[in-house]
């Protein structure tokens, strides 16, 4: 075995190189097994790429450089045409600043899909202060059938000129003027007219005098080394000239295989001649192919899902500690982490956090009996009612009564701890729908979309209304058009810019629509009200968006909608929470068609029915009383749904006679209501049969209720749900519902990793059906999560994919978009900072954003300026003069200034500021609880806390739904304490006196009244990733009344970086300083 990351074995057969050029190949027998850290096997599925960092004096890295991107650098040349003395060249001199473009060549990707690659700076035409450039790709081999590809090239050393013929070109960059091409100049339209030629169908050639003589010695030389691999050079050809573009990841040459059982593995893509390079590689606003993007979209999701299952793998190699506490019906393991391998180099552990979604079995032994135990789990993340672990784990396959007494296992439901073995279920579920999402994209049935996929030329697309049927003889009542069109426009009173955005569902480029916009411009608002259009036209709606959080408050925004407004029509939507059936392993023993029904049943399969039925009460309060269970028992017991049917298993097979399946449902949630026995029963007592048909009953009410709706709201990650797949927009006889199409809506897509945002326009299911998705966004705020490595250690080739979202490139390429600028969010005194950092002055503030904090909570001002004036003032005429002359300005916006020390946490490595925390409790929250309850409102409704750091962040899902506490947040264990111990010491105080607490992320797409940012910095030189401007705009941008700020006195705390640009925040807190707006708390 390796002894380390620089091991490796020069006998391993694939790195024979016999007959090619060794120089391409020489870094990958360095490589090697991302775990084990041994020479790369059939078995490997992560490997640590090779970094060009490394020292490696037989790897020539800048040739892999060249070979690998762009290669470097670009050679100054002119276009020539015609021949003697009808020759002409573009630009007709080189060097000089007669002219406003410039002409670049290069290569790129010649180990990968080679082109010959042709860059024009357009010196005039500035964009964000820097020139625009386009770039044409010609390609040496068929990317998109015959004769598309470069033949006859021949680079003739002495004239110093590259010709040959090939099919047309591809290409970036070229959108943005096309849109503005009648303000280019003489010059800069003569080129763009030119470059878009070679778009055209049909052979072109194509010649090029290349202008290197400025160019150093060493840099020709290094180009030389690229062009002497090329056709006509003096070297061994490419092996990727002339064999299929990305051929180490199949020999499709218009699609990548995609599916979750048949990826290759490194081990295959380095089998070929032409092998994968195993480095980093760069990742564009566009894809020069459908292949192309089908490599980038499914492997970057490859190596991510097998980064983040090696982890989790060694991760459960060992024992943990846990504890047993019973919520609700079922109980919860609260586990605490041992000591456990990491991937990375002893020097560079790379930080691990478990999946968001994960099934488990979890083995731990009766003390009494000494017999080992396995229960099914479900990983749910922080409990708030319960200490603070490291993962907590929700038993879904026994109820809580399993534990503590005499007749079940005695592991006790107290403090005691007791070792446990996990076992991981590996079978994501957004991974799963991430590659048949890609599988879906790539075919020709999905070809209306590949044009915005592609994103090079925008004009090509159609123009499609979106307000037509989608299915073929499908028609729209003219009254129930009129209808839906009225209520529309008179709906609110919307803004010149929300109205565009209204009437471009009519000229909706390739169906999309995108809605770009800053917080509190009414993007939620269209959303809420376009969906409900289509809707009342007839429409099936899918509405998704990457959080829980984002989808449950669109849930709630809808449901009261649905309660306080009269519609044209009912309005009916179910929120599709995921299910446990799909991403807990299958059970041992769970009943299938060859294997008997177990003695004891398993209560998996009705885990969140259950939750619904025991929580009925408390899930009034939130978004869940919109889910397919809560609908399922409403339907039940309100005897509103009829299905005579066979019932059916769940590989389809008929089972036994018709039934009514509402009425066996109705049985079985009899007896579970009714406890005690008739419980007890369902789980032992009850004859197998008769459990078997519970369950497909409940699977077929489940299905009944999806199929004979039209409007479905999920994550982006649930959107291939099984049962969604299954029975959503089924054929009109199936459930007897009309069908004219789908709109699909995405929230916050720009959060979102792009196969995501995919996911629901491309399902299988209702592909054919889509008229069109509209999504909404905002460029300026968060980008997708992205938690694979980079650095020294990475196992992601396309890395960069993961950090750019669909909207993002297609805005940043010039397609057609709507930007609301109208704020109504913020008041005016809190968006001035943000609109200046962030926007470009380019913010308008709204109708109602210039009311006194009074006016808004009467009571809050007061209450503030109480908080400064005792803990911020130094004597007792300073604290009087405070309040007696404190403006309602000065306490909207405050910096409190604390002096501590920021600590880290041993394991996530995360920060905080204790001091911070202690502050809060002591000095604000008091307050804060007093005078809320005073004007008879809820602190949870209008106070949040954001913490820039998770120190020890755990995720609180809506799966335990619980039963004290409730919310899809992010919680701090340093607040989360804070909160518990109030809560503890004060019966007086309920859930409803305390914060909501979130991280940055978390808040994005959420506000609230009054925000306390607590970003655990106590100079400007040490800030993390609080430097970020996008997080800090998230923070800065969630307060609707009062943000007050919780940091240091924000100096540097090293003299040397005094000269440094401050950061955004620290740029803030000097203006606050400034305008007396900052205050030193002890």
């Amino acid at each position: 075995m390796a002894s380390g990351w620089d091991a490796h074995s020069d006998q391993d057969s694939r790195f024979d190189f016999e007959g090619q050029d060794p120089a391409l190949w020489r870094h990958l027998p360095r490589l090697v097994d991302g775990v084990t850290k041994a020479a790369i096997s059939d078995a490997t599925q992560l490997v640590a790429l090779y970094q060009y960092h490394s020292s490696e004096p037989e790897v020539d890295n800048t040739l892999l450089k060249n070979l690998t991107g762009v290669s470097d650098p670009s050679v100054p040349c002119q276009l020539v045409f015609g021949v003697g003395q009808d020759q002409s060249r573009l630009p007709p001199k080189v060097g000089t600043d007669e002219h406003s473009y410039d002409l670049g060549l290069s290569f790129n990707k010649l180990l990968l899909a080679p082109t010959v690659y042709l860059k024009c700076t357009f010196l005039r035409v500035l964009e964000e202060g820097r020139p625009h450039t386009a770039v044409l790709e010609w390609h040496f081999n068929d990317y998109n059938g015959p004769d598309t590809g470069i033949t006859d090239y021949v680079h003739d050393d002495p004239t110093a000129v590259i010709s040959f013929t090939a099919g047309p070109a591809t290409c970036s960059g070229l959108n943005k003027l096309e849109r503005a091409k009648k303000q280019l100049c003489d010059q800069d339209a003569e080129i763009f007219c030119v470059l878009k030629s070679f778009l055209a169908q049909g052979r072109h050639a194509v010649k090029l005098k290349l202008k290197g003589h400025s160019l150093s010695l060493e840099a020709r030389c290094e180009l030389d080394k690229v062009r002497s691999r090329l056709p006509s050079g003096n070297g061994v050809l490419l092996p990727t000239i002339g064999a299929v573009e990305y051929a180490a990841f199949g020999d499709k040459s218009d699609r990548v295989h995609c599916a979750r059982d048949g990826m290759l593995s490194p081990a295959d893509t380095l089998s070929p001649i032409t092998k994968h390079p195993m480095v980093p590689l760069g990742c564009t606003n566009t894809f020069i192919t459908v292949k192309e993007a089908g490599v980038q979209l499914a492997y970057s999701a490859v190596a991510s899902e097998a980064e983040a299952r090696e982890a989790t793998k060694l991760w459960a190699q060992v024992y943990h500690s846990a504890r047993v506490f019973p919520l609700g019906t079922f109980a919860v393991l609260a586990v605490r982490f041992e000591k456990f391998d990491k991937l990375g180099s002893a020097k560079g552990e790379l930080h691990y956090r478990l999946p968001k979604e994960m099934g488990a079995s979890i083995v731990f032994k009766d003390r009494r009996s000494g017999m080992s135990v396995k229960v099914k789990t479900i990983l749910i993340g922080n409990v708030a009612e319960l200490p603070p672990h490291d993962a907590f784990f929700h038993i879904i396959s026994e109820s809580a009564e399993y534990f503590g007494t005499d007749d079940m296992v005695s592991v006790g439901r107290g403090p005691e701890c007791f070792d446990v073995k996990i076992e991981p279920g590996y079978n994501s579920a957004t991974y799963a729908s991430q590659l048949a999402t890609v599988a879906q994209l790539q075919l020709p049935e999905n070809r209306r979309w590949h044009g915005i996929l592609l994103n090079q030329v925008h004009d090509a697309i159609e123009i499609i209304d979106l307000t037509q049927p989608k299915e073929a003889e499908a028609t729209i009542a003219p009254h129930v058009r009129h209808q839906a069109d009225v209520w529309l426009k008179n709906w609110m009173a919307w803004n010149g810019e929300q109205l565009a955005v209204i009437e471009g569902i009519k000229v909706a480029k390739g169906g999309t629509i995108l809605v770009m916009g800053p917080a509190g411009t009414g993007k939620t608002l269209l959303q809420e009200a376009l969906s409900i259009y289509f809707y009342l036209l007839g429409f099936h709606v899918l509405a998704l968006a990457p959080a829980n959080s984002n989808v449950d408050h669109l849930a709630v925004q809808l449901g009261r909608i649905e309660e306080r407004e009269k519609l044209p029509s009912a309005l009916k939507f179910i929120r599709m929470y995921p299910s446990v059936r799909d991403f807990v392993p299958k059970e041992d023993g769970d009943a299938t068609e060859l294997d008997p029904i177990p003695a004891k049943h398993s209560l998996v399969q009705f885990y969140d029915l259950l939750s619904a039925i025991d929580d009925r009460e408390t899930d009034q309060q939130t978004a869940r009383k919109y889910g397919l269970a809560q609908a399922v028992l409403h339907a039940a017991e309100n005897h509103t749904h009829v299905l005579q049917r066979c019932l059916r298993s769940s590989t389809g097979n008929a089972r036994g006679e018709a039934v009514n399946a509402w009425e066996l449902l109705r049985e079985f949630i009899a007896k579970w209501s009714h406890g005690g026995t008739d419980r007890e029963s369902l789980r032992s007592g009850c004859d197998d049969q008769i459990m078997a048909q519970y369950r497909m009953a409940y699977a077929q009410c489940r299905a009944h209720l999806i199929g004979g709706n039209r409007f479905m709201l999920a994550t982006t990650g649930n959107a291939r749900a099984s049962e969604l797949v299954q029975h959503w927009y089924s054929t009109e006889s199936e459930w007897n519902m009309k069908r004219l199409g789908v709109v699909v809506f995405v929230d916050e897509a720009a959060k979102d990793v792009e196969v995501n945002v995919w996911s629901g326009v491309v399902c299988e299911q209702w592909a054919s059906g889509v008229r069109g998705v509209v999504m909404f966004g905002d460029d300026k705020q968060l980008k997708p999560t992205n938690t694979c490595s980079r650095g020294k250690i990475n196992f992601n080739a396309f890395n960069d994919r993961l950090d750019i979202p669909l909207p993002c490139r297609l805005v940043d390429e010039g397609f057609p978009h709507y930007r609301l600028l109208e704020q109504r969010r913020m008041h005016q005194d809190l968006s001035r900072f943000p609109n200046r950092e962030f926007y470009k002055g380019k913010l308008r503030d709204g109708a109602g954003t210039d009311l006194s904090l009074d006016a808004r909570l009467p009571g809050l001002s007061k209450a503030l300026k109480t908080v400064v004036a005792e803990h911020g003032s130094h004597s007792f005429d300073e604290s009087r003069l405070y309040k007696a002359e404190a403006t309602d300005a000065d306490i909207r916006l405050h910096w409190v200034e604390v002096k501590g020390d920021r600590v880290r946490h041993p394991g996530t490595k995360s920060l905080c500021v204790r001091e911070h925390v202690q502050v809060f409790f002591k000095m604000i929250l008091p307050r804060l609880i007093e005078c809320f309850r005073q004007m008879g409102k809820r602190v949870d409704e209008h106070v949040m806390v954001i913490c820039a750091y998770t120190y020890a962040v755990s995720l609180r899902i809506s799966v335990v739904e619980g039963r004290q506490l409730r919310a899809d947040t992010l919680q701090l264990h340093e607040y989360l304490d804070g909160i518990r111990k109030m809560l503890r010491h004060n019966d007086q105080l309920t859930t409803a006196d305390m914060p909501q607490v979130l991280t940055v992320d978390a808040s994005q797409g959420r506000e609230a009244s009054m925000v306390v940012f607590d970003g655990s910095c106590q100079h400007s030189d040490c800030m993390g990733f609080v430097n970020d401007d996008a997080r800090c705009n998230v923070a800065i941008t969630r307060a609707k009344e009062v943000f007050w700020v919780i940091g240091g006195a924000m100096n540097s705390r090293r003299v040397e970086n005094s000269h440094r640009k401050p950061a955004t925040l620290a740029k803030y807190k000097h203006e606050l300083t400034l305008m007396g707006k900052c205050h030193r708390f002890a």
